[in-house]
């Protein structure tokens, strides 16, 4: 009977080895892959549109950057091209010194300060009105030190009373009164200049 007993556990016990044994291989086996597969499965894979997408930009920021460098180099073109017509009117303008002052003269050898502006822009296609007021109105506004050679400098009451053509380093030239004419002096450094400068004025130059 007892050899039956101990028979029969031996039996129950490969039996239930047999049948446990696979389950915890299978088990075993399962996490394994999951520990060793967590990190690629954590990885988004890169798709086409992803790329697509990438490529877009770039091209974008490189369009912008280009346009940005074609409108640097236009706005640098005119501005050259403005300064060589504003280089002239201050030639035109300088080869009057010595002219006589009077009221309401333009030139060629009578001159008042409107005038004299009116008659060195002129010749460049530019036309401006004869008073000093509408000048300073048809100019627009700048600093002193973003002024160039051909910029208008008004004196008293915005431009009301005075006008002078810059011609650089803070000179200009200007018909300046009865007995005086048409000679250089300075934009401010005088009483008189320092008490009535209201500004700079820049003229539009001809499209």
């Amino acid at each position: 009977m007892r050899r039956t007993t101990h028979r029969n556990t031996r039996l129950t016990t490969r039996l239930t080895t047999a049948l446990i044994a696979p389950a915890l291989l299978t088990s075993a086996l399962g996490a394994s892959a999951m520990i060793v597969g967590a990190p690629v499965a954590s990885a988004a894979p890169v798709t086409a549109e992803d790329t697509s997408r990438g490529s877009i930009h770039e091209d974008a920021s490189r369009q912008a950057a280009a346009d940005y460098r074609k409108k640097a180099q236009r706005e640098r073109d005119s501005l050259e091209a403005g300064d060589r017509i504003r280089e002239q009117v201050v030639e035109r303008a300088l080869a009057q010194v010595g002219d006589a002052y009077g009221a309401g003269g333009e030139g060629p050898n009578v001159f008042d300060c409107s005038g004299l502006v009116v008659y060195s822009w002129r010749a460049f296609g530019v036309k401006l009105e004869h008073y000093s007021k509408a000048q300073y109105d048809q100019t627009e506004r700048i600093s002193l030190k973003e002024a160039r050679p051909g910029d208008l400098a008004f004196y008293f009451e915005n431009g009301a009373h005075h006008v002078a053509i810059y011609i650089g380093d803070g000179k200009v030239v200007h018909a300046s009164d009865y007995g005086i004419g048409v000679v250089k002096g300075v934009v401010k450094g005088t009483p008189w200049t320092n008490a009535h400068f209201t500004g700079m004025g820049r003229v539009k130059l001809p499209t």
